[in-house]
């Protein structure tokens, strides 16, 4: 998939899941150890246990399935799972605090604010086996299908049918059930984790709210 186009400075994101328990959202990926739920008053470095969603990735291809960071529908043929909604009204007071509380017209370089429950992320389709299309490298394709047809978890680079020609030099086109993004993948499986340590019933109460800054 396609990352961006041209220069540009680095992307982070931050990324915090919740869950809807007891009739509010309360964050349950970081946790104070001493009162069990994170207060605004916690510090930022010291009391956190917390699962981390993405193992600190910085892939612009998440980012972009995500919510359209770093990358244009004009160069991929995989859209986003949903355009950005900006951060939901009722939010987690660490994420509150995380976010300035939430005033986004201050946070010049956060962009992209979105929420996603587990149901939209696996509605997707793209955190399971899907059929896919683009240029690949022969070589590096045998490896992986290989892999995949072994029941192992492997994701193949590939150039996007819609960019341009000169990026298929030295690739084959190629159509193949594979992973779009593994690191979705995975952060899917870890916030099912999740919902069965929390004892959460539906998909629909437990969700990622995540931006992106340069």
């Amino acid at each position: 998939m396609r990352k961006g186009r041209g220069k540009r400075m680095g992307c982070d994101i931050t990324l915090f899941c919740e869950g809807y328990i007891k009739e509010k959202w309360i964050n349950i990926d970081r946790w104070y150890r001493k009162d069990d739920w994170p207060e605004i008053m916690v510090t930022d470095t010291e009391g956190f246990d917390y699962v981390d969603l993405i193992d600190g990735s910085r892939d612009y291809g998440l980012f972009y399935l995500l919510a359209g960071a770093r990358g244009s529908e004009e160069y991929n043929s995989y859209p986003p799972i949903s355009p950005p909604k900006g951060l939901p009204e009722e939010r987690d007071a660490l994420l509150k605090k995380e976010y300035n509380y939430g005033d986004l017209p201050n946070n010049v370089n956060f962009h992209h604010a979105s929420y996603l429950t587990l149901r939209e992320l696996k509605e997707s389709g793209y955190g399971d086996l899907m059929r896919l299309k683009g240029w690949v490298d022969p070589d590096e394709f045998e490896y992986a299908r290989s892999k995949v047809q072994r029941g192992e978890k492997h994701q193949s680079h590939f150039v996007d049918v819609k960019e341009d020609e000169y990026r298929r030099e030295g690739k084959v086109y190629k159509e193949w059930d594979g992973y779009i993004n593994l690191n979705l993948t995975d952060m899917i499986e870890k916030m099912e984790q999740l919902k069965k340590e929390r004892r959460i019933v539906s998909d629909d109460e437990v969700r990622i709210v995540f931006w992106f800054d340069n």
